[in-house]
């Protein structure tokens, strides 16, 4: 599997990471094991799809905060887009549902706006592929997708 990110994840993403007392510092490590150890077809097939097309689904992933003790019920949720006909998998938002920064759920309008961006970030070649084994360390800052937003 290919994964990217977006501007708006790695935003996201650094705003926790400023927050290490609050409880977030594992973010990060909970990312990549959990997207590490699982199969493609799982990370398309999940019960919390957002946005569903014949090209891609958006998908809402609970994630523990091992950080705080939380469950998936009460940790991280990591927005991602997930292709369904290459293995690219972009990581679009990250937020914890509790905790002082916690967000209970994203708007309609939010989604759409992140969907516009990784259109826009893919056109203008801005994704950035990571390496979810090692991190989220950057290994291309200008890549693209083959993909279809509509």
């Amino acid at each position: 599997m290919n994964f990217y990110t977006t501007s708006t994840f790695r935003e996201s993403l650094s705003t926790l990471l400023k927050k290490r007392k609050d409880g977030y510092r594992t973010v990060v490590d909970d990312i990549c094991s959990a997207l590490h150890e699982m199969p493609l077809n799982i990370l398309r097939d999940t019960n919390e799809r957002i946005i569903q097309t014949p090209l891609f689904r958006i998908v809402k992933y609970r994630l523990p905060n091992t950080g705080q003790k939380l469950s998936k019920a009460n940790g991280f949720r990591l927005i991602y887009y997930v292709s369904l006909v290459t293995d690219d998998v972009v990581l679009l938002r990250i937020y914890p549902k509790r905790g002082p920064h916690g967000v209970v759920d994203l708007l309609d309008a939010e989604y759409l706006r992140l969907i516009n961006e990784l259109t826009q970030e893919n056109l203008a070649n801005t994704l950035h592929q990571v390496d979810i084994t090692n991190a989220l360390a950057e290994l291309s800052l200008t890549a693209s997708l083959s993909i279809e937003s509509k």
